[in-house]
């Protein structure tokens, strides 16, 4: 504590309440009648804005309206610091409780969640509350031209567009806010007074002369000063105040003819003419208390050590020396300086008062703020006077308190505080390092460059103390750097040493840790050991009310259901996935990988067009957040439904432009896996050798599904150029890998391929056997295209496997199958073999088929697709024509026994 810090009761509530608080409005203002009409107007239309620069009497004018009309208001006074979306819509959220204390509970509930989360679900609530207002009310928010945040102004934006009936919005600002305002013109829904409106005319300019100098002056030296000042009411203030002490008539001659309105440096001339003539209290007053935005007595007693701070502003108030009162609030009174009026003090305490001292007023201010909880109040007046080691100690309180709710907030302080300094502290080290990831492009290298030297100082000062528990947490974020650069065995290795460290009270980092293990186990093969890792996960993750750490685990759990080809629940929890990301651009990393899963199940139905929709807009997503990962996989899904089209050269050309473009090794080498796999089929199979020699190398690096891809693929390679023994041995090894770690479509793609090279030694029974066990699981798990992309020579073994299957169920599987390939590879055996029964169902022929096996009736159907029912008789009866059967029941039995559902 510094000398002369006082003992302050303690402020329960951290929000600055004063910025709640309208200006009080003096007694001698002139009323303006003609803008109150035009405000008036403005309760039929939804924004109001007032836009001049400062001293045009916006407030006032606003204060006075309000005051005199039967509407509710909610107050906040804006500054620079409030850019931090949280903390602009805890303010407006806290300020509009004062209309009804209903609104805004369940805005503020999440505010205080601790996630980030965008306007959209943040405000409906908030909207939905507004909307039961009763009475007409007006939102003003003052100073709006501080407020430069993009996701702040569409938030705005949003909340002007929706705002219910009874609720106004009011802008004061010095700028045009970078709102659609054309559009609102267009539509009628807002009404704009600028600095040309508030200008004093004439006669309001002698009104306010005569009213505030009590000197008879005469009409020329009103209409003088009205054409200098040009009807600028600050201006009109400033001579009025000069005036006072000018009693002879040659000396008001005089000031009136030395001022120019246009000319920056008179204010400062002439407020320091008014400054001198005070007394050397009130001087020393104001050049201590000139550089805080709002001032209170016990505040303005802690700065200047002095305990009549209460009367010091009563004064300042009364003698209309450029202060405000706000409202009284649990006994106390709050004021502020006109900006410009400050802002000319404090030049001059600048002149005055040594470096040193006016940082020891800024120390004792923070020290007050700190004690009655207004701990923001309390860094940004550190930061002011560069008093960077007691901004850092109250940092670290704000991080004990808020974690990183105020990420814009903690960036903006720890960037204004040299690196030095912050090297020396490991907290905000490890804090500062989560923000700068969280808030920047996490893929990008030059993230992970910047983030390491404040990484490796707090890792450093926690070894040396022995701190195990800030240890686990800090190697446990490691991983998720290195996870979202694309290094998975480091990320892999880092997760692993972290849970060695971390206690088990601490479940979000152990449950962040467990999310990387699961990965790194699914990226093993090993599924049953992920899905026991993910499920402990979400469950840590969820206790600790992490969103993104839940939805990462729904992503992983939805990739575990897929290998085990439980692919309507894969299915649920990317639909789930879909609802519940709508938070920052973050979230569009969830959307996009659940866009992409959702497309991989489509495409196992052999559902192409919802694959191909699926899988465009995760490109989109991918390219929008640089997120290569998503991008590389979306388009090799994208090239595979074009080969699934025919389009072979489609797809051979959309992965070499992505081959150009992709710089990661590991990105490279699935690439290149797609490439080889589209050249089988091609038959390209001389240009391989290159391919298949660099994968069958030792690499200590590659992931386990990733070799198992490339096995696969090179057992294609060698079945197409008949070097069958190179991979009978091979798959069997695969096949059984897959079966005791759970990979079930895995298993289905191995036995396929076991199968077609038997068949291509011409060892039908054992092809025939193989195929009938995939042929099995792939009916009961919805799998189409694992077969479909085989190609000709599995539509072969299919016709030739008919004759020999063990049930009708796999036979009229078998049929559907056919049907489903390309005419090319099937229609000489269609042609030639009346045993195929089964057209393949469109999707929307699936969709009715569900409801039509629920129960549902045709006029229930067309109700639920929104269809006609004549187009739903139409599609009962191709379904009728395609499963070769005459009624319901008789296609509820053949849909139960081919699992079309």
């Amino acid at each position: 504590m510094s000398t002369g810090q006082k003992n302050f009761p303690t402020e329960i509530n951290p929000l600055l309440h004063n910025k709640l608080m309208p200006p009080r409005l003096n007694a001698n203002i002139i009323r303006r009648e003609n803008l109150f009409s035009r405000l008036d107007e403005g309760l039929s239309r939804k924004l109001i804005t007032m836009i001049a620069p400062t001293g045009f009497g916006k407030t006032t004018l606003a204060g006075m309206w309000i005051a005199s009309r039967e509407v509710a208001s909610a107050w906040v006074t804006l500054d620079q610091n409030d850019n931090d979306a949280t903390r602009f819509w805890t303010y407006v959220s806290s300020a509009l409780r004062s209309l009804n204390p209903a609104i805004g509970r369940t805005t503020l509930s999440m505010l205080a969640a601790s996630q980030s989360l965008s306007f959209q679900p943040l405000l409906t609530p908030l909207i939905n509350d507004l909307a039961r207002l009763s009475k007409t009310s007006v939102l003003v928010l003052e100073d709006f031209h501080f407020i430069n945040s993009k996701e702040i102004l569409e938030g705005v934006s949003f909340l002007t567009q929706h705002l219910p009936a009874p609720l106004h919005l009011l802008l004061i600002t010095r700028t045009d806010p970078d709102l659609p305002l054309a559009l609102l013109r267009v539509r009628d829904e807002i009404t704009e007074i600028d600095a040309a409106d508030l200008r004093f005319d004439e006669k309001e300019t002698e009104n306010f002369m005569r009213q505030e100098t009590r000197l008879d002056l005469s009409a020329l030296a009103i209409s003088q000063i009205w054409e200098k000042t040009e009807g600028w009411i600050a201006g009109l203030r400033l001579i009025a105040l000069s005036l006072r002490n000018k009693r002879q008539a040659a000396d008001v001659d005089n000031l009136i003819k030395s001022f120019s309105g246009r000319d920056r440096y008179v204010a400062d001339y002439l407020i320091g003419e008014v400054f001198k003539s005070q007394p050397e209290p009130v001087q020393s007053f104001l050049l201590k208390t000139s550089f805080f935005n709002r001032l209170t007595g016990s505040l303005c007693d802690a700065i200047t050590d002095a305990n009549h701070g209460s009367v010091m502003l009563e004064q300042l108030e009364r003698d209309n020396l450029f202060l405000g009162q706000l409202e009284r609030r649990q006994n106390q009174t709050w004021y502020r300086y006109n900006p410009m009026f400050a802002e000319s003090i404090q030049y001059l305490a600048r002149q005055r008062l040594a470096e040193a001292d006016i940082q020891e007023l800024f120390q004792k201010a923070s020290h007050w703020y700190e004690y009655h909880g207004l701990l923001d109040e309390a860094v940004e007046t550190s930061l002011s006077a560069n008093l960077y080691d007691r901004a850092i100690t109250l940092i670290e309180k704000f991080i004990e308190i808020h974690d990183l709710s105020e990420m814009n907030t903690l960036q903006r302080w720890m960037e204004k505080i040299p690196q030095p300094a912050i090297l020396l502290h490991p907290i905000i080290c490890f804090t500062y390092a989560q923000v700068i990831l969280y808030s920047t492009d996490r893929f990008a290298p030059a993230t992970a460059t910047r983030i390491e030297p404040f990484l490796g100082a707090a890792e450093s000062r926690w070894r040396t103390e022995e701190e195990q528990d800030r240890l686990g947490q800090l190697l446990s974020f490691r991983g998720n750097v290195q996870w979202w650069q694309g290094d998975f065995l480091k990320a892999f290795q880092y997760a692993h040493r972290s849970l060695a460290e971390l206690p088990e009270y601490d479940v979000f980092w152990r449950g962040n840790s467990l999310l990387i293990i699961s990965y790194e186990a699914l990226q093993a093969g090993r599924i049953r050991d992920a899905q026991d890792y993910v499920l402990e996960a979400r469950a840590l993750l969820g206790a600790a009310q992490n969103l993104f750490g839940v939805l990462a685990a729904l992503q992983l759990l939805s990739e575990i259901f897929y290998w085990q080809g439980e692919l309507e629940q894969a299915e649920q929890l990317n639909q789930q996935i879909l609802t519940q990301a709508v938070g920052d651009e973050s979230m569009l990393d969830d959307q996009g990988i659940a866009m992409l899963n959702l497309a991989h199940i489509a495409y196992e139905r052999n559902d192409l067009e919802q694959a191909e929709q699926h899988a465009g807009r995760a490109l989109e997503l991918g390219q929008q957040r640089a997120n290569e990962m998503l991008w590389v996989q979306a388009t090799i899904r994208l090239a595979d439904i074009h080969s699934a089209k025919d389009d072979l050269l489609g797809a051979t050309q959309l992965l070499k432009s992505l081959n150009l473009k992709i710089q990661n090794p590991a990105l490279l080498r699935g690439i290149q896996n797609a490439q080889a796999l589209f050249s089988t089929r091609l038959k390209d199979l001389s240009s391989l050798e290159w391919w298949a020699e660099m994968v069958s190398g030792e690499d200590q690096t590659i992931l386990h599904l990733q070799e198992e891809r490339e096995m696969l693929t090179l057992a294609r390679l060698r079945i197409g150029e008949g070097r069958i023994d190179e991979v009978i041995d091979l798959l069997r090894e695969w096949r059984e890998d897959a079966v005791q770690n759970g990979r079930v479509r895995s298993q289905v793609e191995v036995l396929c391929l076991e199968a077609l090279a038997y068949f291509q030694v011409s060892n039908l029974a054992e092809a025939i056997h193989l195929l009938s066990e995939a042929l099995t699981i792939g009916q009961a798990k919805g799998f189409r295209r694992l077969f479909l992309d085989e190609g000709k020579r599995m539509a072969v073994l299919l016709q030739a496997s008919l004759p020999k299957l063990p049930s009708r169920s796999l036979s009229l599987f078998v049929s559907t199958l056919l049907h489903s390939f390309s005419p090319e590879a099937t229609s000489h055996l269609i042609a030639a073999n009346s045993a195929v029964q089964i057209e393949p169902l469109s999707p929307q022929e699936l969709r009715v088929l569900r409801l039509l096996v629920a129960g549902l009736s045709n006029a229930d159907i067309a109700q639920e697709l929104v269809l006609s029912t004549n187009t739903i008789k139409t599609h009962v009866k191709s379904i009728y024509r395609k499963l070769n059967v005459n009624s319901r029941e008789e296609t509820r039995e053949v849909a139960k026994e081919l699992r079309l559902l």
